[in-house]
C-alpha cells in the first residue's frame, strides 16, 4: 500500500515539474479558413491558436485595420487538453483556439497585418497574412449538375456547404435603358438547388437617383422550379421594388448581399433516409446593375405636363346630368395606365366664368397595373353653376411622355353637357358673383326703447372660457413645435432614434432573460449579453456583430465612462460568455444577480452616457 502511494506521488510530481517546465513554451500562430481558393462569398475564418504545456490568462487582441475585409463575428473560444505517458512522465498539452468570422468585401487582394496577442503578460506577434479573393459566382453551376470544385479545399473547413452549395443570387432590371422618370422593375431571386432553412439580408444598397418603392413578396407562394444549365433550382423572389429615376446620367445599383442557412448533405444512409445533416451558413451576392437613364426632350413639351412617363389612358365623368343652379356637381378624372404617377400633379380643368370651381383633391390612388408597374389615380372637382342654362365643361387635359414613341402625349376626354334648373330658390347672378344688392328702403324699428341699452350679460370674448380657448393655443404652440421637431428627427436621424430607445430595448430583453433564469442557461446568458452589446451599439450608433470586448471598452471610453464602470461591464459580459460555454456554470441563484448586475449597469451608462 505504501509503495502505490509513493508510486502516485512520483508520477504526480513528474507531472507538475513536466507542467512547471513547459510554463513558458507558448506557441501562437494566425491562419486563415478555408484553405485554397476563396470568393467574395466564402465566410473566412481568422483562426489565431495557442498551444503550449499550459496556457496562462489570454486577452482578447485587438485585431487591426484589414484590407479588403470586414469583421462580422467572434471571437468564438474553445478549448483541449491532452496528457501523455512517456518514459514513466506524464505530459500535458494545452490548446485555445480564438476563431473570427470576416467577410470579403470586393474581388482583389486581402491582407491581414500582423497583431499582437497577450497571453499570461507575454506579448507575441502574428505574422501577415495576405491572400486573394476571387468574385463569387451569381448564376447557376455551369452543365454537369455540380458547382466547381474549390481548389485545397476541406469538407471539415466548411468549404463543401459554402462553396459548392449550389445557392446564389441574381438581381435583374426590367429595363437598362429608361427615359427620366420612366418606371421600372428591380427584382432580386434566391435559386437553391439544396433545402433552405433561414435567409436573412447583411447589406442592403441604397438606391441614389432612384425613388423607390417596396413591393411585398410571398416566398413560398411565389415560389417556382426553374431548370437552368439541366439542374433544377427553387426559385424564391425575395426582394421587388418599382424605382424611378429621378434625374438623367448613369447609375450603378450596388449587390445586394445576403446570409443563407442550407442543410448539407450527409453520406450517412441513415441521416439521408430520415432527411438529417449539417447545416451550413452561405453569403451570397447579386451582380451590380448598370442604368443608363436619358433626358427627357425640351422640343414640344406641353404646358400641362407634370412629370408622367409611360402609357396612360383617361375617364371623365360627372356625377349627375341636371344640376339647380347654386348646387355643386362632382366632375372625376381618372388617369391610368403603365408608370408611375406618384408625383405627378392633376389635369388642368377650365370652367366658364359663371361658375365656382374649386381646387381638386385627390379621392383614389392604387398601383399594381401591368408587370406591377401600373398605377391610378382619380380627382375629383367640386363644380358650382351659378346661372341656370346648359353647362358645358370642357375636358381635363392631361400630358404624358410616351417611352415608346418618344414623344409627349395630351389626353382628353368628353365630357357630357350638364342642364342647370332655376330651381326653388335660384340665387341672382349678381349676388352669386359677390355684389351687395339694396332688397328694402324702409326702416322698421324692431323694439321700442324702453330702460337702459346695456346688455344684461357680459359678451362672449369677456367671458373666462372664451379667453382661455383663445390663449390655449399660445400655450400648446411651443410644445407642438416641439413634439413635431423630435418626431422629425427620430424619422430622420436614425442613430438618434437608437440611443433614445436603446434603454427602453435592453431592459425588455432583460426581462426576457429574468423570465428565462429558471430554464436553458445557454438562452439567458445568450440573452443577457445581447442586451448589454445591442444596448451599447444602439448608443454608438454601430452594429453590433462583429464588436469585441476591446471595441466595447473603446465605445464606452470615447462616451467618458469611468473605468470602473467599464470594467463592470466587461466583467458581466465575460460572465455570460463563460456560462454559454460551461452550460452548468451559472445556478438559478446566480442568474437572477446577473440580471441585476445589468440592469445597474444599464442605469448607471445611462446616467453617464
Amino acid at each position: 500500500m505504501t509503495r502505490a502511494r509513493a508510486t502516485v506521488a512520483a508520477l504526480a510530481l513528474a507531472s507538475g515539474l513536466s507542467i512547471a517546465q513547459g510554463a513558458d513554451d507558448v506557441r501562437v500562430t494566425a491562419s486563415v479558413l478555408p484553405r485554397g481558393a476563396i470568393s467574395e462569398t466564402t465566410q473566412v475564418r481568422l483562426v489565431i491558436t495557442i498551444e503550449g504545456n499550459s496556457i496562462p490568462e489570454v486577452s482578447s487582441p485587438r485585431l487591426p485595420a484589414m484590407t479588403n475585409l470586414t469583421i462580422a463575428g467572434g471571437p468564438q473560444t474553445s478549448r483541449s487538453s491532452s496528457y501523455a505517458f512517456e518514459n514513466g512522465r506524464v505530459s500535458a498539452s494545452s490548446s485555445l483556439i480564438l476563431t473570427y468570422f470576416l467577410t470579403p468585401k470586393a474581388p482583389g487582394t486581402a491582407e491581414i497585418p500582423p497583431f499582437d496577442v497577450t497571453v499570461g503578460g507575454t506579448t507575441y506577434r502574428t505574422q501577415a497574412l495576405h491572400f486573394q479573393i476571387a468574385a463569387g459566382r451569381s448564376g447557376p453551376a455551369p452543365p454537369g449538375g455540380r458547382a466547381p470544385a474549390v481548389p485545397g479545399a476541406d469538407e471539415d473547413e466548411g468549404a463543401e456547404g459554402a462553396d459548392l452549395a449550389d445557392v446564389f443570387l441574381q438581381s435583374r432590371l426590367s429595363a437598362t435603358s429608361v427615359w427620366s422618370g420612366q418606371a421600372l422593375m428591380l427584382e432580386v431571386t434566391l435559386y437553391a438547388a439544396t433545402p433552405v432553412s433561414a435567409f436573412a439580408w447583411t447589406d442592403v444598397p441604397s438606391l441614389p437617383g432612384l425613388w423607390a418603392e417596396e413591393i411585398p413578396v410571398d416566398l413560398e407562394r411565389e415560389r417556382q422550379i426553374v431548370t437552368m444549365n439541366g439542374r433544377q433550382y427553387a426559385a424564391y423572389p425575395v426582394a421587388r421594388k418599382t424605382l424611378v429615376p429621378t434625374g438623367a446620367g448613369a447609375l450603378s445599383i450596388e449587390p445586394y448581399s445576403a446570409q443563407i442557412q442550407v442543410r448539407r448533405a450527409t453520406r450517412d444512409p441513415f441521416g439521408a433516409f430520415f432527411s438529417l445533416g449539417r447545416f451550413a451558413t452561405l453569403t451570397r451576392k447579386t451582380n451590380r446593375l448598370k442604368l443608363d437613364v436619358k433626358p427627357l426632350p425640351e422640343v414640344g413639351r406641353p404646358p400641362e405636363f407634370s412629370g408622367a412617363v409611360g402609357s396612360y389612358k383617361m375617364n371623365v365623368t360627372a356625377d349627375r346630368a341636371s344640376v339647380n343652379a347654386g348646387d355643386a356637381v362632382a366632375v372625376r378624372a381618372t388617369v391610368e395606365g403603365t408608370g408611375s404617377l406618384q408625383a405627378v400633379g392633376p389635369p388642368k380643368l377650365a370652367v366658364p366664368p359663371d361658375v365656382k370651381i374649386y381646387e381638386p383633391k385627390l379621392v383614389e390612388e392604387s398601383s399594381g397595373g401591368p408587370q406591377r408597374l401600373g398605377s391610378r389615380k382619380t380627382w375629383e372637382w367640386v363644380v358650382v353653376p351659378l346661372a341656370p342654362g346648359t353647362l358645358r365643361l370642357a375636358s381635363p387635359a392631361f400630358a404624358y411622355f410616351d417611352p415608346a414613341a418618344g414623344s409627349y402625349r395630351e389626353l382628353r376626354d368628353d365630357l357630357a353637357e350638364i342642364a342647370v334648373l332655376r330651381g326653388a330658390a335660384t340665387p341672382d347672378l349678381g349676388i352669386a358673383r359677390g355684389e351687395i344688392q339694396t332688397t328694402a328702403k324702409d326702416i322698421a324699428f324692431l323694439k321700442a326703447l324702453r330702460g337702459s341699452l346695456r346688455t344684461s350679460t357680459p359678451p362672449i370674448q369677456r367671458t373666462g372660457w372664451f379667453v382661455t380657448l383663445a390663449v390655449l393655443p399660445l400655450v400648446l404652440m411651443p410644445a407642438g413645435i416641439l413634439l413635431g421637431r423630435r418626431r422629425e428627427r427620430y424619422l430622420s436621424d436614425h442613430g438618434f432614434a437608437r440611443a433614445r430607445r436603446a434603454a427602453r430595448k435592453a431592459a425588455r430583453r432583460l426581462d426576457r432573460a429574468a423570465a428565462m433564469a429558471g430554464q436553458s442557461s445557454t438562452a439567458f446568458h445568450e440573452e443577457v449579453a445581447g442586451a448589454l452589446v445591442d444596448y451599447v451599439a444602439d448608443r454608438a450608433n454601430r452594429s453590433a456583430a462583429g464588436l469585441t470586448y476591446d471595441q466595447l471598452d473603446e465605445v464606452l471610453a470615447t462616451k467618458g465612462v469611468a473605468p470602473d464602470l467599464r470594467r463592470r461591464y466587461r466583467a458581466c459580459l465575460e460572465s455570460c460568455d463563460f456560462a454559454r460555454y460551461v452550460p452548468d456554470a451559472g445556478r438559478p441563484a446566480a442568474r437572477t444577480d446577473l440580471v441585476t448586475e445589468a440592469r445597474a449597469i444599464v442605469r448607471a451608462l445611462e446616467d453617464v452616457a
